[in-house]
């Protein structure tokens, strides 16, 4: 997404969405949710391999994290304008540390990792605002019809699922009329 951002001038909202609830708190082996097969470990390899290509060394996380605590944690610092270091503080957290996003004490040392008050975060998960704003973002987003992530909107119009090379992502922005950052420094 940050590299279509830097191509053209278009505004991204990142919306919380739940994907799998029912994982439990401490998360759930990934055994537990794939089998172990040559296929499943091909499956993990493309990933890393395409990851690497974007320039991200995945660690090898075997633990699937309950992502709700960590998406309160997103809408928490949002709240206080630091949503995108708290968005990449738990990407690299999760995918590049194999820390678990869903344990309160980890997100509260990413507080502290991006200038948010650890305290504060820590008296919000007990006032459960948060999680009400997860819950009620996730049922919302349901009733729109997703099942699956990452899911992009473009402009209310055109609905995309599934990891995308950059240019699919291209492709639509081109057709839907966005307008190209290097299109105004020839102007």
């Amino acid at each position: 997404m940050a590299q279509f951002q830097e191509l053209f001038d278009v505004s991204v909202t990142w919306w919380p969405f739940e994907l799998h609830p029912e994982t439990p708190l401490e998360g759930r082996h990934v055994d537990e949710i794939i089998a172990p097969s040559r296929r499943s470990e091909e499956y993990r390899e493309h990933l890393k391999n395409y990851a690497r290509e974007a320039g991200i060394e995945l660690a090898s996380n075997r633990i699937v994290a309950n992502s709700h605590r960590a998406l309160e944690f997103a809408e928490f610092a949002r709240d206080r304008g630091h949503f995108d270091a708290a968005h990449e503080a738990l990407f690299r957290a999760y995918f590049t540390e194999a820390r678990d996003i869903g344990n309160t004490a980890v997100l509260a040392d990413i507080a502290d990792e991006v200038g948010l008050d650890r305290e504060e975060w820590l008296a919000e998960v007990e006032l459960g605002r948060y999680a009400a704003l997860v819950d009620q973002a996730t049922a919302i987003a349901r009733q729109q019809g997703a099942t699956s992530t990452p899911l992009m909107i473009f402009d209310d119009r055109f609905v995309l699922t599934g990891a995308q090379d950059l240019n699919v992502y291209i492709n639509v922005l081109e057709r839907l009329g966005a307008k190209r950052k290097d299109a105004d420094a020839s102007a």
